[in-house]
């Protein structure tokens, strides 16, 4: 977005340097052989210094400013015909007045300087050429000679304004690169034009901007701040430096510097949002937040309500513990109360609003609930939204989430159903309802809606596999559980589906772990029955176990201590056998 806004700033200063440079407008083609105008004013002698010394150095200055084949002084007849015109005197110029006056009679440069006679000296100081174009200023150096040495003063001024001339070609250069995002071209530039004009506010700016293009951000972020100590508003500075400070984690610094901005503006609403925005978009929505907030002290609106909402919940979604589950008492109180302030700030919207609001928000209102364990006023919610709603997949989605925690499951997977009709193909659709039903404990009913997961919406059948598996182990297999029986008949309902090599051999190994610990189990009572009941088991696990050598691998699982173990069992049930019959 900055992209966008600053590079049409390089176009225009670009363009208006690269004329001052090399060529001129077409207002200027008028002007004799094309050549730039240039104001001298008789220079602005201190109280009590004699104003010869002044007149005669710039009559000295205008001759040899005119033996430029680019440059053209305007003559002192002009001069003093403007002036009467404008009801001035020339020794009025101060270099204020200079400048309005060079606006008027089209200078495109003027010259500023004050002198004060020290004696036999004469010092000159504040000595500025002005581009009357763009306001910038490039600065000479003070000089003093002898008080009655004007052309010697007049050549030095005269060759400062050749390194001036100078500057300006680096300058538009450093500009017309940058307009053709030739970045390296333009910072060589660049810094060609401040060796010769250190402070010129503009090159400071741009060669921040062109850092930032080349991804050198922490240099970019140090121009801009060097651009700020002298000019603390510069508007493009601070918005640029707060965009870089909060991308590089900064958020602080990334405030101050858009609030900085946003006092020049404090209630233009649409600045202050797309700020808002760029801060939330570098990674900081509390900061953003934050700035919403502000302009909500000066005018409420409804559109400053919904951002305000939108970047309490991602700021509380952030700072939301890893692995902290919603409605957890666990979840610190300042995140409880930006879920709060989303809440909200979201409802209000929704009364101004009503059908024509963003629906996102409204389901962001739902899950702020969910997280803060409020479940029954998400219930209430959601019912609420859906009547205005009823197509939203998305809110059915959250209501069912709503549901669940609640340990409603048959209402849960019913809303999940009226997503079917809303939109079938929406994304985990059946797998989310079969691991409802399998969190319930009702693999039967959970098993034909998750093969719709992969006939109907194209699951992918490993997934799928593993959803069932992963249920086979966590009551079955798991040490705390040894329910081999439902561990099976996971095992054996995953295997249905076509799946990979790698998970099938996962799936290999663990039938043949519970077939093997069944075997156990079975062969304990030594007799010929249990050891006919074992021996089919410990040989099928066998089996299995040998198809899972990559996975055993993968897994450091010692399958060669198993498969010893294994074999031992074996011959044990095949000598009860022989012996008994």
């Amino acid at each position: 977005m900055i992209g966008r806004l600053k590079q049409g700033v390089i176009g225009v200063a670009a363009a208006l340097a690269f004329v001052l440079a090399v060529g001129p407008s077409a207002a200027q083609a008028q002007q004799d052989m094309g050549r730039f105008r240039v104001l001298i004013p008789d220079l602005f002698p201190a109280e009590g210094t004699d104003d010869d010394f002044g007149k005669d150095l710039a009559k000295d200055l205008r001759e040899l400013m005119s033996t430029l084949a680019t440059h053209q002084a305007i003559e002192k007849d002009e001069i003093e015909d403007n002036l009467k015109r404008f009801k001035m005197k020339m020794n009025e110029l101060n270099c204020i007045r200079t400048r309005q006056l060079g606006a008027q009679i089209n200078a495109q440069v003027a010259l500023c300087a004050d002198y004060e006679r020290q004696g036999e000296e004469m010092s000159l100081s504040n000595i500025q050429f002005v581009d009357m174009g763009s306001s910038q200023v490039f600065e000479v150096n003070a000089v003093t000679v002898n008080r009655r040495d004007h052309e010697g003063a007049a050549r030095q001024i005269f060759d400062a304004f050749d390194r001036y001339v100078q500057q300006v070609r680096f300058r538009a250069f450093c500009f017309d690169y940058a307009n053709s995002s030739q970045w390296e071209n333009a910072l060589r530039n660049c810094d060609d034009a401040l060796a010769l004009n250190p402070t010129d506010e503009g090159v400071l700016y741009q060669k921040g901007f062109i850092l930032w293009k080349m991804e050198r951000l922490e240099e970019s972020l140090d121009q801009l701040e060097g651009v700020l100590e002298t000019n603390p508003y510069h508007e493009e500075a601070l918005q640029l430096a707060g965009f870089l400070a909060t991308t590089l984690g900064m958020n602080d610094e990334g405030r101050e510097f858009y609030s900085r901005y946003l006092e020049l503006n404090p209630g233009a609403v649409a600045v202050r949002r797309r700020i808002a925005y760029e801060m939330f978009d570098a990674g900081d929505p509390l900061g953003a937040m934050m700035l919403i907030d502000e302009g909500l002290q000066v005018e409420e609106s409804v559109e400053l309500l919904g951002d305000y909402g939108n970047y309490a919940f991602e700021a509380a979604r952030q700072a939301t513990p890893e692995g902290v589950q919603s409605g957890d008492a666990e979840i610190p109180e300042e995140t409880r109360d930006l879920y709060a302030k989303a809440i909200d700030a979201f409802m209000r919207v929704f009364e101004a609003k009503g059908d024509s609001m963003n629906v996102g928000q409204l389901r962001n209102v739902i899950s702020a609930n969910i997280q803060l364990g409020s479940l029954a006023e998400a219930t209430t919610i959601a019912e609420q939204v859906l009547e205005v709603f009823p197509q939203e997949a998305s809110v059915w989605a959250v209501y069912a989430t709503a549901l669940e925690r609640q340990d409603r499951v048959d209402e849960a997977v019913a809303a999940l159903g009226e997503i079917e009709a809303v939109d079938p193909d929406y994304p985990d659709l059946f797998a989310r309802q079969g691991n409802m039903l399998l969190a319930a404990g009702r693999r039967a009913d959970a098993l034909p809606i998750l093969r719709k997961a992969v006939d109907v919406q194209g699951q992918d059948p490993n997934r799928v596999a593993r959803i069932i598996f992963a249920d086979a182990y966590s009551k079955g297999i798991q040490p705390e559980q040894k329910n081999w029986p439902y561990a099976l008949e996971g095992i054996l309902a995953a295997k249905e589906y076509s799946v990979s090599a790698e998970t099938s051999q996962e799936l290999n190994f663990w039938h043949g772990w519970v077939l093997y610990q069944q075997g156990i189990g079975v062969q304990e009572a030594q007799t010929l029955a249990s050891a006919q009941r074992a021996l089919p088991m410990f040989q099928d696990a066998k089996e299995l176990f040998q198809s899972a050598q990559a996975y055993a691998q993968q897994r450091n699982i010692n399958l060669a201590q198993i498969l010893q173990a294994t074999d031992t069992y074996i011959e044990i049930q095949d000598a009860i056998i022989r012996r008994g019959r």
